[in-house]
C-alpha cells in the first residue's frame, strides 16, 4: 500500500529517461568528435609578407603576428586566441643585410611560432665629389691633367680608389659602384685653354741682303701651334722690299690659332745699291757731245764727221730699225748709252716695272748687238720732264732707283734746242756754241734723227778745237749734269 509522499514524487518517465541517455551519449560524441578525433593546433599567421625590405637608414615598423586555434575537421580556418607572444630579432636599418624576426605564442599547453625575414638594403648611390684648382686649364690637343675627385659610400666609406674616369670629346666621366651594386657617374667638362701663340720660323736669316735689280725671293717660312699643329698655310705676309729702290725693307709675318693667340715676326731685308763710280772731272775745257732718239738716216753721216775731226761722242739710242748703226758707234770708240725702246711716254712712265723692263730690255738689245753691256741712260725727256705728271712721283723714284741698280743718268747742261725752236744748222750751232761758252765742262743735247741737226756738228767741232775745247764721249765717272726733278 503506497503512502501518500509516494503518490505525490516525480517518476521520471521511459521517455524522459530515453532522452537524458540520447544527450549523454550525444555529449560524449560530441566530445569524442571535437576533442579527441578533431585534433586542436595554434598557428602563427604573421601579418604582411613574410619576406619585407627596408632601405638602409629608414624606420622599420613590425607589422606583427596573430594566433589562431585550427582544428583537423572543424574549425580548419582557426579562430583568433589571446596567447603570450614573444618577439625577438628587430633588424638594425643602420647596417645593410638579411635580418629574421621570431615570433612565439604560447596558449594554454600550446605553443606556435613562425618567423619573418626582412632584408635592409643599400639603395643610395655613392657620391662623387669632383675637386678643382683655380686657374687650371688644358692646353687644345692635350689629355686632361687631374685635378682630383673623391668618392664615399654611407654604407661602405671610402671608394676613392674604385673610380674609374673615361676621357672623351672634352669631357671626363667618373663611374664608381659600390658593394650592392649602387652606380654613380658624374661628367667634368674639360677647360681648353691656350694661351701659347704659334711659333713662326723663317727659313733663311732674319736679315737677308739682295742687289738692287735682283729682286727678293723668300725662302719662306714655318708655321706650327701647340694646339693647332702646322698652320703655315695660314701665314700672312705684309711688306714687300722694293726690288729698285735701295733701302732697308721689313717684312712681317702674322698667323693667329684657332683661338686668337697672334704671333708676328719680321724679317729685315737690305736691297743694296750696285756701286757706280766716283764722278771725276776731267782736265782743261771739255764738250761732250750727245745724241738722243737715234740712230737714223743721219747718223752714218755724223760719225765720218766725227771720224775726220778725231772727236768722240755718246750715243743714248733707241730701238728704231738701225742695227747696224749701233755696232758701228760702238765700233767707232763712240760711247754708247740706253735711251727707251719706244720712247712712248704713257708706257714707260707708267710704272717703276714698266720702266725698267724698257731700260733692261734695250740694254740686252744692245749688248746683243755690240757685245758691251752699258749702264750709261739718259731718260726720255730728261730727269726734269713733267711728261710723266699723269704718274705723280715717278721721277724722283726712278732718279733714285736707277742709280742704285748701277746705271748713270746724264741730264745736259747745254740744249741745242734741236729738238724745240731751231730749224736750222747755223740756230744749232749758236745755240751750243753759246751754252758751251759759259762753262768748262759741257754736256751737249742734240738729236741725230734731225739732219739740221748733225749738218751742225762740223761746225761745231771746228769751232771747239779752235777755243781749246776737246770733244770726249761720256763714261762713268764723267760729269753727269743732273736736271732738278719736277715730279
Amino acid at each position: 500500500m503506497h503512502t501518500q509522499e509516494e503518490k505525490t514524487r516525480p517518476r521520471i518517465g521511459p521517455v524522459l529517461l530515453i532522452i537524458l541517455v540520447f544527450v549523454i551519449l550525444l555529449s560524449a560524441l560530441a566530445y569524442l568528435l571535437l576533442f579527441r578525433i578533431n585534433r586542436f593546433s595554434l598557428e602563427t599567421r604573421l601579418l604582411g609578407q613574410r619576406e619585407l625590405a627596408v632601405a638602409v637608414g629608414e624606420d622599420f615598423t613590425d607589422p606583427g603576428a596573430e594566433l589562431f586555434l585550427r582544428g583537423t575537421l572543424f574549425m580548419k580556418e582557426g579562430v583568433p586566441v589571446e596567447g603570450e607572444l614573444v618577439v625577438e630579432g628587430q633588424p638594425d636599418t643602420s647596417v645593410p643585410g638579411v635580418y629574421f624576426i621570431s615570433y612565439e605564442y604560447r596558449w594554454r599547453d600550446m605553443e606556435s611560432a613562425a618567423s619573418r625575414q626582412v632584408t635592409v638594403e643599400d639603395r643610395t648611390p655613392p657620391e662623387i665629389t669632383l675637386l678643382s684648382d683655380p686657374g687650371h686649364y688644358t692646353l687644345p690637343g692635350e689629355d686632361y691633367v687631374e685635378e682630383g675627385y673623391l668618392a664615399w659610400d654611407d654604407c661602405d666609406g671610402e671608394l676613392t680608389a674604385y673610380v674609374t674616369r673615361l676621357q672623351e670629346q672634352g669631357v671626363v666621366t667618373y663611374t664608381v659602384e659600390d658593394r650592392a651594386g649602387n652606380r654613380t657617374s658624374v661628367c667634368r667638362k674639360i677647360y681648353y685653354f691656350d694661351p701659347i701663340a704659334p711659333e713662326i720660323i723663317l727659313l733663311g736669316d732674319s736679315t737677308m741682303y739682295v742687289t738692287a735689280g735682283a729682286g727678293f725671293t723668300d725662302p719662306g717660312w714655318r708655321a706650327v701651334d701647340n694646339g693647332d699643329g702646322d698652320l703655315s698655310d695660314r701665314v700672312k705676309v705684309s711688306g714687300e722690299a722694293d726690288k729698285y729702290l735701295a733701302g732697308s725693307y721689313q717684312i712681317t709675318y702674322s698667323v693667329k690659332d684657332d683661338t686668337g693667340n697672334l704671333a708676328e715676326v719680321t724679317r729685315t731685308v737690305v736691297v743694296e745699291p750696285k756701286g757706280i763710280p766716283q764722278t771725276l772731272m776731267p782736265e782743261g775745257k771739255v764738250i761732250y757731245l750727245t745724241f738722243d732718239d737715234g740712230p737714223g738716216p743721219y747718223t752714218r753721216e755724223l760719225l765720218k764727221v766725227l771720224e775726220k775731226y778725231g772727236a768722240k761722242a755718246t750715243f743714248f739710242v733707241v730701238d728704231g730699225g738701225y742695227d747696224d748703226l749701233i755696232k758701228e758707234i760702238v765700233e767707232a770708240g763712240h760711247a754708247i748709252g740706253i735711251h727707251s725702246v719706244t720712247h712712248e711716254y704713257k708706257s714707260i712712265y707708267a710704272s717703276a716695272d714698266a720702266y725698267f723692263e724698257d731700260l733692261l730690255t734695250m740694254q740686252q738689245l744692245i749688248y746683243e748687238l755690240t757685245g758691251v753691256q752699258t749702264y750709261l741712260m739718259r731718260f726720255p725727256g730728261g730727269s726734269s720732264n713733267t711728261v710723266s705728271a699723269f704718274n705723280p712721283g715717278i721721277m724722283s723714284y726712278l732718279t733714285e732707283a736707277v742709280r742704285d741698280n748701277g746705271f748713270q743718268y746724264f741730264d745736259w747742261n747745254v740744249d741745242s734746242n734741236d729738238a724745240g725752236g731751231a730749224r736750222k744748222a747755223e740756230e744749232v750751232f749758236e745755240n751750243v756754241k753759246a751754252g758751251v761758252e759759259k762753262r768748262r765742262v759741257s754736256i751737249v743735247l742734240q738729236h741725230d734723227i734731225k739732219g739740221f741737226s748733225v749738218e751742225a756738228v762740223e761746225k761745231i767741232l771746228k769751232w771747239g778745237l779752235e777755243n781749246g775745247y776737246q770733244f770726249l764721249a761720256l763714261d762713268m765717272s764723267s760729269p753727269n749734269a743732273h736736271h732738278g726733278v719736277n715730279n
